[in-house]
Order: structure tokens, then sequence, then C-alpha cells
């Protein structure tokens, strides 16, 4: 499992906790192919665009995948209006973030939102039970299992460093008005609220604009 990355992690959490500091299992360092690209929900030509800056490690943004990204689906999204740019801000504990985008990014495009979506869903178990570091690698496995990747692959994609270096680019390129999760950029412009109604207005005035 992941060398310096999974060792930081696993540091911290039980610095924070306690817990058994039993060590990770080894892993064999396997060839992967990740997913290297903008990550987009929907219609990539549709017209008007949803940046979400967002984190698996956090309790706002699982809100908002829970409660708020169904109905925009369904209304925008699914219907081609518009199309949804998700980035990783990296939120505490950055270790647990990052190995999450990097299971996503290695399960492939097609899975990509897949397994988002089973990171949000397993937060609560990932942040509040693996307080372990051989205990929180078998649930990273569990869950890169769930979407095709063997242990070795999640151990190999979690410590690379070209794809760690290729979140984290994107994290540094972001506008600084980005200072929270989850923070939105519709069409170039900042939506101070991540509610269903903000957004909504949001991508009906993009909609309404015509284009430069």
């Amino acid at each position: 499992m992941p060398r310096a990355l999974f060792a930081a992690l696993a540091f911290a959490l039980l610095s924070a906790c306690g817990g058994d500091d039993s060590p990770p299992a080894p892993y064999k360092t396997v060839p992967i192919t990740p997913f290297l690209g903008e990550a987009v929900m929907g219609d990539p030509a549709a017209p008007v665009e949803v940046i979400e800056y967002a984190s698996t490690t956090c309790g706002h943004c699982k809100a908002f995948h829970d409660r708020v990204l169904p109905d925009l689906k369904a209304k925008y999204i699914d219907t081609g209006k518009a199309k949804l740019v998700y980035r990783v801000m990296p939120t505490p504990p950055p270790e647990l973030s990052m190995a999450g985008a990097a299971i996503a990014r290695c399960a492939g495009e097609a899975k990509y939102f897949d397994v988002i979506g089973d990171l949000f869903k397993s937060q609560d178990s990932l942040l509040s039970n693996a307080r372990q570091p051989r205990g929180l690698q078998q649930r990273l496995i569990e869950l890169g299992g769930r979407h095709g990747l063997s242990a070795d692959e999640v151990g190999t994609c979690v410590d690379d460093e070209a794809l760690h270096e290729y979140s984290m680019e994107n994290a540094r390129s972001a506008p600084p008005s980005i200072t929270s999760t989850p923070s939105f950029i519709v069409n170039g412009k900042d939506v101070d609220e991540n509610t269903l109604e903000a957004l909504s207005a949001a991508i009906d005035a993009a909609s309404a604009t015509p284009a430069q």
C-alpha cells in the first residue's frame, strides 16, 4: 500500500484519535493507466460550465452531493443545458482526500464519478472508523475493488507521485476566490451559495447571456 502518502495519513489519524499502529500490508507496484484530464459530468459541449472545487473529506461537499446534486443533475446536466467539471481541492486530512482522488482517476474516466460518489457515501466510515493504518488501508482497497481495481493497483495509485502532483496542480491553479469547499464557478462567475436555488439562478442567467 502507499508508502509516503499512506504513512502520512496514518500518522495524522493516529495522532488525532489514537489507535493501533499496525503498519499497512505491503503491496506490489504494478502498471497503472490513470485518467488524466478534466472530470466532466454531462455533455462536454453543454453551453454552461459549472466548475466545482470539492473534496471527498469535506462534510459540506458530501451534503451538496447528497442533497443538491441529484436535482441539479436532473434539471440541467441530464438535459444537456450544463456540464459539471469536478476539481479536487484537498481538505483535512488532505492525504485521504488525495488518496480518494487517485483511486477515482485510476478507476478510469467512465467510472470517475461513481468512485467520487462512493467516497462521499463512505466518508463517515473512512474518517471515523479507520483509525489505524491497516484498517484504513483495507477500506481503501475495498472501495477500489468495488470499481474494478486490485489491491496492488489501489496501493500503486495512491502512492503515485505524478498522479498526486496532477491533482495538486489543479488545486494550486484555482482562482484566489476559491477559499472554501464546495465552491462553484458558473461560466466564469463565482456563485456565493451552494444551494440549488443559487446555482439554478446562475445557470439560467448564463444560458440567457449570448456567447461572446
